[in-house]
Protein backbone atom coordinates (compact mmCIF):
# COMPACT_ATOMS: atom_id res chain seq x y z
CA UNK A 1 0.00 0.00 0.00
CA UNK A 2 2.70 2.45 1.03
CA UNK A 3 4.35 2.06 -2.78
CA UNK A 4 1.38 3.25 -5.18
CA UNK A 5 1.17 6.32 -2.62
CA UNK A 6 4.89 6.74 -2.88
CA UNK A 7 4.71 6.36 -6.64
CA UNK A 8 1.73 9.38 -6.41
CA UNK A 9 4.12 11.53 -4.84
CA UNK A 10 6.83 11.45 -6.83
CA UNK A 11 4.75 11.68 -10.03
CA UNK A 12 3.07 14.88 -8.46
CA UNK A 13 6.63 16.16 -7.09
CA UNK A 14 7.73 15.68 -11.08
CA UNK A 15 4.57 17.58 -12.07
CA UNK A 16 4.66 20.31 -9.46
CA UNK A 17 9.11 20.67 -10.65
CA UNK A 18 7.52 20.79 -14.57
CA UNK A 19 5.11 24.17 -13.46
CA UNK A 20 6.59 27.63 -14.22
CA UNK A 21 6.12 31.24 -13.15
CA UNK A 22 4.57 33.62 -15.95
CA UNK A 23 7.42 36.74 -16.50
CA UNK A 24 5.66 39.16 -14.41
CA UNK A 25 4.02 42.44 -16.95
CA UNK A 26 6.30 45.03 -17.82
CA UNK A 27 3.54 47.44 -18.09
CA UNK A 28 0.90 49.31 -15.60
CA UNK A 29 -2.49 49.78 -15.91
CA UNK A 30 -1.63 53.73 -16.26
CA UNK A 31 0.24 52.64 -19.33
CA UNK A 32 -2.29 50.68 -21.00
CA UNK A 33 -4.71 53.94 -19.89
CA UNK A 34 -1.53 56.30 -21.81
CA UNK A 35 -1.12 53.73 -24.89
CA UNK A 36 -5.36 53.82 -25.52
CA UNK A 37 -5.24 58.15 -25.25
CA UNK A 38 -2.06 57.96 -28.01
CA UNK A 39 -3.67 55.92 -30.36
CA UNK A 40 -6.80 57.79 -30.58
CA UNK A 41 -4.85 61.43 -30.42
CA UNK A 42 -2.97 59.47 -33.49
CA UNK A 43 -5.49 58.39 -35.22
CA UNK A 44 -7.21 61.50 -35.43
CA UNK A 45 -3.71 63.66 -37.16
CA UNK A 46 -3.95 64.35 -40.68
CA UNK A 47 -2.61 62.03 -43.29
CA UNK A 48 0.63 62.76 -44.80
CA UNK A 49 0.39 63.99 -48.36
CA UNK A 50 2.19 62.71 -51.05
CA UNK A 51 4.04 65.88 -51.44
CA UNK A 52 4.41 66.36 -47.63
CA UNK A 53 6.06 62.75 -47.71
CA UNK A 54 9.83 62.15 -45.99
CA UNK A 55 12.54 61.42 -48.13
CA UNK A 56 14.67 59.19 -46.25
CA UNK A 57 14.60 56.80 -43.79
CA UNK A 58 12.43 57.52 -40.65
CA UNK A 59 12.00 55.46 -37.36
CA UNK A 60 9.40 55.38 -35.67
CA UNK A 61 8.60 54.33 -31.99
CA UNK A 62 5.32 52.99 -30.68
CA UNK A 63 3.17 50.80 -29.48
CA UNK A 64 0.47 47.80 -30.25
CA UNK A 65 -2.83 47.49 -28.55
CA UNK A 66 -5.33 44.35 -29.51
CA UNK A 67 -8.21 43.10 -27.98
CA UNK A 68 -7.81 39.10 -28.23
CA UNK A 69 -9.95 36.06 -27.83
CA UNK A 70 -9.76 32.06 -28.01
CA UNK A 71 -7.40 30.37 -24.96
CA UNK A 72 -6.48 34.15 -23.59
CA UNK A 73 -9.25 36.88 -23.89
CA UNK A 74 -8.09 40.46 -22.56
CA UNK A 75 -5.83 42.26 -25.06
CA UNK A 76 -2.01 42.61 -25.46
CA UNK A 77 -0.33 45.70 -25.01
CA UNK A 78 3.74 45.60 -27.32
CA UNK A 79 6.57 48.05 -27.81
CA UNK A 80 7.31 47.96 -31.50
CA UNK A 81 9.68 49.92 -34.02
CA UNK A 82 9.21 50.32 -37.25
CA UNK A 83 11.63 51.49 -39.72
CA UNK A 84 10.37 53.07 -42.51
CA UNK A 85 12.44 53.22 -46.18
CA UNK A 86 10.42 55.94 -48.27
CA UNK A 87 13.40 55.95 -50.80
CA UNK A 88 13.91 52.25 -50.58
CA UNK A 89 9.93 51.91 -50.18
CA UNK A 90 10.98 48.91 -47.41
CA UNK A 91 9.77 48.45 -43.87
CA UNK A 92 11.58 46.41 -40.96
CA UNK A 93 11.29 46.48 -37.42
CA UNK A 94 10.45 44.13 -33.95
CA UNK A 95 7.84 43.69 -31.56
CA UNK A 96 8.87 43.85 -28.31
CA UNK A 97 7.60 43.84 -24.68
CA UNK A 98 4.42 41.69 -25.45
CA UNK A 99 1.92 42.05 -22.74
CA UNK A 100 -1.12 39.67 -21.40
CA UNK A 101 -3.61 42.41 -20.22
CA UNK A 102 -6.60 40.65 -18.67
CA UNK A 103 -10.11 41.62 -19.66
CA UNK A 104 -10.80 44.45 -16.58
CA UNK A 105 -7.57 46.10 -17.79
CA UNK A 106 -4.97 44.49 -14.93
CA UNK A 107 -1.43 43.47 -16.72
CA UNK A 108 -1.58 40.15 -16.23
CA UNK A 109 1.90 38.34 -17.45
CA UNK A 110 4.72 39.52 -20.27
CA UNK A 111 4.49 37.11 -23.11
CA UNK A 112 8.31 35.65 -23.92
CA UNK A 113 9.62 36.37 -27.25
CA UNK A 114 9.25 38.71 -30.34
CA UNK A 115 8.16 39.50 -33.52
CA UNK A 116 9.63 40.61 -36.64
CA UNK A 117 8.45 43.53 -39.13
CA UNK A 118 8.99 43.35 -42.80
CA UNK A 119 6.62 45.69 -45.73
CA UNK A 120 6.36 47.54 -48.15
CA UNK A 121 5.95 51.25 -48.26
CA UNK A 122 4.35 52.92 -51.50
CA UNK A 123 3.11 56.71 -51.11
CA UNK A 124 2.41 57.03 -47.86
CA UNK A 125 0.54 53.81 -47.45
CA UNK A 126 2.31 50.95 -45.17
CA UNK A 127 1.61 47.22 -45.38
CA UNK A 128 3.28 44.73 -43.34
CA UNK A 129 3.49 41.59 -41.42
CA UNK A 130 4.75 40.81 -38.12
CA UNK A 131 5.73 37.73 -37.32
CA UNK A 132 7.28 35.36 -34.73
CA UNK A 133 7.45 32.95 -31.61
CA UNK A 134 6.06 33.58 -28.26
CA UNK A 135 5.47 32.07 -24.86
CA UNK A 136 2.51 31.96 -22.79
CA UNK A 137 2.32 30.55 -19.43
CA UNK A 138 -1.55 29.34 -18.90
CA UNK A 139 -3.26 29.19 -15.25
CA UNK A 140 -2.05 25.83 -14.85
CA UNK A 141 1.74 26.83 -14.99
CA UNK A 142 3.09 24.99 -17.78
CA UNK A 143 4.70 27.22 -20.77
CA UNK A 144 3.21 27.10 -24.34
CA UNK A 145 4.55 28.35 -27.16
CA UNK A 146 2.62 29.97 -30.50
CA UNK A 147 3.61 31.49 -33.84
CA UNK A 148 1.95 34.62 -34.14
CA UNK A 149 1.54 36.67 -37.17
CA UNK A 150 0.20 39.93 -37.14
CA UNK A 151 -1.08 41.52 -40.85
CA UNK A 152 -0.42 45.94 -40.45
CA UNK A 153 -2.18 48.27 -42.34
CA UNK A 154 -1.73 51.86 -42.23
CA UNK A 155 -0.64 54.95 -43.28
CA UNK A 156 1.81 58.15 -42.50
CA UNK A 157 0.16 61.06 -40.67
CA UNK A 158 0.93 64.69 -39.58
CA UNK A 159 2.43 65.11 -35.41
CA UNK A 160 4.58 68.16 -34.93
CA UNK A 161 6.28 68.07 -38.63
CA UNK A 162 5.47 66.34 -41.80
CA UNK A 163 4.91 62.27 -41.90
CA UNK A 164 6.21 61.72 -38.20
CA UNK A 165 3.71 59.87 -37.22
CA UNK A 166 2.34 56.40 -38.32
CA UNK A 167 -1.26 55.04 -37.32
CA UNK A 168 -2.89 51.36 -38.37
CA UNK A 169 -4.74 48.71 -38.09
CA UNK A 170 -2.71 44.88 -36.71
CA UNK A 171 -4.85 42.01 -37.16
CA UNK A 172 -4.03 38.27 -37.29
CA UNK A 173 -3.50 35.69 -34.71
CA UNK A 174 -1.54 32.94 -32.57
CA UNK A 175 -1.60 29.63 -33.75
CA UNK A 176 -0.07 26.76 -31.80
CA UNK A 177 -0.23 25.27 -28.07
CA UNK A 178 -2.94 28.06 -27.37
CA UNK A 179 -4.41 29.99 -29.86
CA UNK A 180 -5.77 33.42 -29.84
CA UNK A 181 -7.19 35.71 -32.25
CA UNK A 182 -5.92 39.35 -32.41
CA UNK A 183 -7.68 42.62 -33.63
CA UNK A 184 -5.87 46.09 -32.89
CA UNK A 185 -4.09 48.65 -33.80
CA UNK A 186 -0.17 49.80 -34.30
CA UNK A 187 0.94 53.49 -34.03
CA UNK A 188 3.87 55.38 -33.26
CA UNK A 189 5.57 58.74 -33.40
CA UNK A 190 9.53 59.64 -35.26
CA UNK A 191 12.16 59.29 -32.89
Amino acid sequence: MTRPIALSMIALAALAACATDPNPPTVSENDVDRAFAEASRISRLPETSLTELPTGTVTYDGQIGADIRGDANGSILADMTMVVGFASNDISGDVTNINLIDPDGTPNQELGGRLEINGVERGGSLDATAHGDITHVDANGFEEDAQMNLNLNGEVHNDVINGDAIFGNAIGDARGEFDIDIDGVFFGTQR
